[in-house]
């Protein structure tokens, strides 16, 4: 079988959780038997694979909706999956092949009145035509798949998520130098990494910790790139907490892995995740205290390796982070380095 992935989209982004998916599945794809073809916009920055098409500099509205369709097109291949965007709306008319888009969790739905401009309009009904049109929905989750399945009669795959072998302990980079830049010492700041958008519920976070910042002096580290919405009130936390919340952005891989290391206690309190990889990574670097919101899918893929903090109760948060009463994670639990490659099938 002739496979076509859409990789276009890595061009000119921070990779982070969807980009580092679809690099993941793109190199799972490759241990299979089938033929990979994969599209990527100005340079191939992955492999040096030799079926692989590079489209020439465009304008990005051109490349999304005509140029890549042309190429699919023009290419004979039985499958094209869309990782990051979703598809190019005049393939779903005389189809040239499967399409299927990976739909990680329903947040373009379910609150879209929190996302910007160009996310709301262009993205979203192309997201919503692809819940109609497309052959079939692959995600990342049981607990995505569910959502999906709330909006779109279609047959909807899970086929899980991978971790990436960067964070296998052979492949770690971590040093305690990393943490002098940030002021950071060894164990006294909580580490958060994620967009920073509404649905990662900042706010909640910051409500619930701060009595415990104040106190100890530790500091939360928030990594992640700002992603869409306006919150006066967050501002004014933010401002309050000052010199105890330190912002990053994108910062180099190694230099994660050791704030992981490092960390205190890695903390997530999402109200929405189609998957969550970050408290993975987390325990992958060796950070054993895991604390993150009381939701479905983090029962999913931690179990009983974290802390579950309840989300629309601020008391009972504020009073967990002050006990500092953490359960740490078992040794033995086991990172999913592989579950991408188990669970890839067609239909």
């Amino acid at each position: 079988m002739k496979i076509l992935i859409d990789l276009t989209p890595l061009y000119g982004r921070k990779w982070t959780g969807v980009e580092l998916y679809a690099i993941d599945l793109y190199r799972a794809l490759l241990k299979t038997s089938h033929t990979v073809i994969p599209i990527f916009y100005t340079q191939n920055d992955i492999d040096r694979n030799m079926q692989a098409i590079i489209v020439a500099p465009c304008n990005r509205i051109m490349l999304e909706n005509i140029h890549l369709s042309k190429v699919i097109r023009n290419v004979k291949v039985d499958v094209a999956l869309f990782p990051i965007f979703p598809p190019p709306i005049d393939l779903y008319l005389n189809r040239p092949c499967k399409i299927v888009p990976i739909i990680h969790d329903t947040a373009f739905i379910e609150y879209h009145t929190t996302l910007k401009f160009a996310a709301k309009y262009y993205l979203t009904p192309k997201y919503k035509l692809a819940l109609k049109y497309s052959n079939y929905i692959v995600t990342i989750s049981e607990d995505a798949k569910m959502k999906i399945r709330k909006y779109s009669s279609l047959p909807v795959i899970n086929w899980k998520e991978n971790i990436s072998n960067d964070y296998q302990s052979s492949n770690l980079n971590i040093t305690i130098q990393h943490l002098k830049p940030f002021g950071l010492i060894k164990e006294n700041y909580y580490i958060s990494v994620s967009t920073i958008e509404p649905r990662k519920n900042l706010k909640y976070l910051l409500q619930s910790i701060r009595k415990d910042l104040s106190l100890t002096g530790k500091k939360l580290v928030l990594v992640g790139r700002k992603g869409w919405g306006k919150d006066n009130e967050l501002n004014k936390l933010i401002e309050d907490l000052g010199q105890s919340i330190i912002f990053t952005e994108y910062i180099p891989l190694n230099v994660l892995q050791s704030l992981y290391h490092y960390a205190y206690a890695f903390v997530l309190l999402s109200v929405e995740e189609g998957f969550g990889r970050t408290p993975l990574e987390a325990i992958a670097c060796g950070c054993n205290k895991i604390i993150v919101s009381d939701i479905p899918i983090f029962h999913e893929i931690l179990e009983l390796s974290a802390n579950y903090i309840p989300l629309n109760n601020i008391t009972v948060a504020e009073k967990k982070f002050l006990a500092h009463k953490w359960n740490n994670v078992p040794k033995n639990f086991k990172i999913p380095f592989d579950a991408l490659e188990k669970s890839i099938k067609f239909i």
